[in-house]
């Protein structure tokens, strides 16, 4: 898209939330949503603003031409940004109907959440100016009557939204369905492992990178009775992706899987993917020195990859002396860096 005049007087049509299956979230605004603890109805207006916005985000998605042509010069994404809004505001309208279906909440409830999202605190922006992060408001001036909510977005914070180069989608009625905020957030910090299959992480250090106090739970089976078991019942219910997770010696196992495929199969004969699997367990169960637990991890790997997939990238590169937990721990090592 080419760079527009600036027209001040000329006011930007609004942005309206709109129905949608999925939303898109940029990578930079699911690091947000990891690191900062948003209640539900704060999820729902989110995934209502990206609803809103999923137009305007499609633009901003490389589609690599078949041909190569060295004449057209491809815009950066500053270069479609700036010609998309030269406003330092950008107007929304999101339908109540829409965000409180059946009104089952109260209005001083969704209040409570505009205001709160215009806390200078709720965002935190990288700042190149200073090599640091500033305080930032995710929306401005919110407003409301009986039928929509109104509210504006700072130019910055849209270009968060719209930064395409890597992305993930979920579907829109996630966040209408789940019965804790937690799974906004794990699902953010798991889908980034979805390609490798899972991952596993000692059990503080994924406290860190969730960003919740280590003092928080009392122990991992707090957090698991607590956080891990909600969250994958919503998932497992209504996602695309969910997960298995196990622990051993300080370390979280979790082994991703597509819910579709994990629900209501039921097959009389084994495929020879199936066989091969089988075979390829017994032999690392020996060779290994695997435990059951351990089996059951490279198993779900097995299944999600594909037998001829893994077997490829595991075939002679893991150290022959490595056995148990250490040769999990490796095999996750490798997947990361393919």
């Amino acid at each position: 898209m080419a760079k527009k005049e600036a027209q001040p007087s000329v006011k930007r049509e609004m942005l309206t939330s709109k129905p949608r299956k999925k939303v898109l979230i940029s990578n930079d605004f699911r690091e947000i949503l990891i690191s900062q603890e948003t209640s539900i109805i704060e999820q729902r207006i989110i995934t209502m603003i990206l609803s809103a916005i999923k137009d305007e985000q499609s633009m901003f998605i490389s589609v690599k031409p078949p041909i190569a042509d060295s004449t057209n010069k491809q815009l950066s994404f500053d270069d479609y940004f700036e010609g998309w809004a030269h406003q330092g505001v950008i107007d929304f309208s999101v339908s109540i109907n829409d965000l409180n279906p059946g009104r089952k909440m109260k209005n001083s409830v969704i209040q409570e959440a505009l205001v709160n999202m215009t806390n200078i605190n709720w965002l935190r922006l990288k700042d190149d100016t200073i090599n640091g992060y500033k305080a930032v408001p995710f929306i401005l001036e919110p407003s409301w009557n009986k039928k929509n909510i109104f509210f504006k977005m700072d130019k910055a914070v849209m270009q968060h939204l719209l930064n395409m180069s890597q992305y993930y989608s979920i579907k829109k009625d996630l966040s209408f369905n789940t019965s804790t905020n937690n799974t906004l957030r794990f699902l953010m910090w798991i889908v980034k492992f979805n390609k490798l299959g899972g991952i596993v992480k000692d059990y503080t250090q994924l406290l860190k990178e969730l960003f919740i106090p280590l003092n928080k739970y009392e122990g991992h089976y707090r957090f698991e009775r607590d956080f891990l078991v909600r969250v994958k019942a919503d998932l497992d219910n209504f996602n695309d992706i969910s997960f298995n997770y196990s622990y051993k010696e300080g370390n979280y196992h979790f082994v991703i899987y597509n819910t579709q495929n994990a629900v209501g199969v039921d097959e009389k004969f084994p495929t020879l993917d199936q066989l091969q699997i089988e075979r390829a367990l017994k032999y690392l169960k020996k060779q290994r020195g695997l435990d059951d637990q351990q089996v059951r991890v490279m198993k779900k790997l097995y299944e999600v990859k594909g037998y001829k997939e893994l077997s490829k990238h595991l075939k002679r590169k893991i150290e022959i002396n490595l056995k148990g937990e250490g040769y999990i721990k490796a095999v996750f090592a490798l997947l990361e860096q393919i």
